[in-house]
């Protein structure tokens, strides 16, 4: 940062509570009125000429509709607050969701929890091999179905009419976009987690180029198509690179959705990329120019994924692609440090 004078353009410890369009320059170009708090200090406002949206979108809980979860008067809370299993010992403790997040959680409980449920829409869809020999291993480990209703005295009901009472409820259903500080006069709007209208999930066309969003679709390599979408959004605030006129990419935004209707998948999925590095090369490529992922990284990537779906209970504790590191350090003119003690002796 400091070799290039980044953090002269970085305020640390501010936040930014507006963000709305300004009255455009006189030649119609648009520009935005930011305001932002410091820590410590008085609310500002400055005006910009664009706005990059890069948030994140693991921030705001996504919560299920259960009946009586208004009433339910036990410990209930999103993945997103937990923090450690301790508080949870010797509970009685249902999981409502499980993808990682849920079944890493209910590995993790059960071995302090007196009881863990992990309750899924579907245990055919959901449930791994490698989750359904964990709950085979360990006696306090349930699969349950979805969850029908809670009652106000700590009972969980699932939709087969079996039943539990529990101390404790946490909810992995995943996260909500959110953007409650964006103001573009409703051009810009979050329905069933559809960003949209988006081209390419990064510009709305009318308000491109002025403002843009980084980081939002998911089930990606995150790293690598940020830094994609990064590019391609400095290439055009630049200069160096032109957009389709608002009318094309009006269009493809409503083509790619047609798409996803004709295909029968739900409007939550609209920015789901699905672990398809394929797709993901092509994205890169087509919006600027960006190298397709060398062959090496894709294969430790996916023996990576592999690893986590055979084993998502110790998958983080070992590594089984020490030959594929191997072959990219001799690809780059690097020599493992083995190899080389062995060409010196």
């Amino acid at each position: 940062c400091d070799a290039f004078g980044l953090m002269d353009a970085v305020r640390l410890n501010t936040t930014v509570t507006r963000v709305a369009m300004a009255p455009p320059r006189r030649d119609g170009s648009l520009r935005w009125a930011v305001r932002s708090k410091r820590h410590g200090e008085a609310e500002t406002e400055e005006v910009f000429d664009a706005v990059v949206v890069a948030i994140g979108h693991y921030s705001q809980p996504r919560l299920p509709t259960i009946d009586g979860m208004d009433r339910w008067r036990r410990k209930q809370l999103h993945s997103h607050s937990y923090r450690v299993p301790d508080s949870f010992a010797g509970e009685v403790v249902v999981i409502v969701g499980c993808s990682v997040s849920g079944a890493e959680l209910a590995l993790e409980l059960r071995r302090v929890a007196k009881e863990v449920h992990l309750s899924t829409k579907s245990t055919e869809e959901t449930i791994t091999s490698a989750m359904s020999k964990s709950v085979a291993r360990y006696e306090n480990l349930h699969l349950r179905p979805q969850v029908e209703h809670l009652r106000e005295d700590g009972t969980v009901v699932f939709d087969d009419g079996s039943f539990v009472v529990a101390d404790a409820v946490i909810y992995c259903t995943g996260y909500n976009y959110s953007f409650p500080f964006l103001d573009t006069n409703g051009k810009v709007t979050v329905d069933d987690n559809r960003v949209g209208p988006l081209y390419e999930h990064v510009f709305p066309p009318e308000l491109a180029p002025s403002l843009s969003f980084v980081g939002i679709p998911g089930k990606v390599v995150l790293p690598v198509f940020i830094e994609v979408q990064a590019r391609w959004v400095a290439q055009v605030l630049s200069g160096r690179r032109t957009l389709p006129s608002p009318e094309e990419m009006q269009r493809a935004v409503e083509e790619h959705t047609r798409g996803m209707e004709a295909a029968g998948l739900p409007k939550r999925w609209t920015h789901d990329m699905f672990l398809n590095l394929e797709r993901c090369d092509d994205y890169g490529e087509r919006i600027c120019g960006f190298p397709r992922m060398e062959q090496w990284k894709k294969e430790i990537f996916v023996s990576s994924l592999s690893d986590m779906v055979d084993d998502i209970e110790n998958f983080r504790d070992g590594y089984h692609d020490s030959d594929l590191v191997r072959d990219a350090l001799r690809r780059h003119g690097w020599t493992p440090a083995e190899e080389d003690d062995d060409a010196h002796k």
